[in-house]
């Protein structure tokens, strides 16, 4: 595979894009999504709140990230936009 270059906030802006030979993309989030699983999330643009387990929560801020191991509500502060790995 030929290396490239993909600016993720700009086409994330437009839609979700898929990372070639990655386990990641990036998305505009702008309704709230539960999660059961893990996950990694890197805060592109916006303000995100995580709704964990008994009444606990992360708020990230642009460039951000969250790693998570238990269910969980992505809850987009206006606009959001995610790198999620994994």
């Amino acid at each position: 595979m030929e290396s490239f270059k993909l600016h993720l906030l700009r086409l994330a802006r437009q839609g979700p894009v898929e990372v070639p030979g990655v386990p990641a993309r990036a998305y505009t989030l702008l309704e709230p999504v539960e999660r059961e699983g893990s996950g990694f999330y890197l805060l592109l643009e916006g303000e995100l709140v995580i709704d964990l387990p008994e009444g606990r929560y992360l708020h990230l801020k642009k460039g951000e990230a969250a790693r998570l191991t238990e269910p969980h509500r992505l809850l987009p502060v206006e606009r959001a936009v995610l790198l999620e790995v994994g």
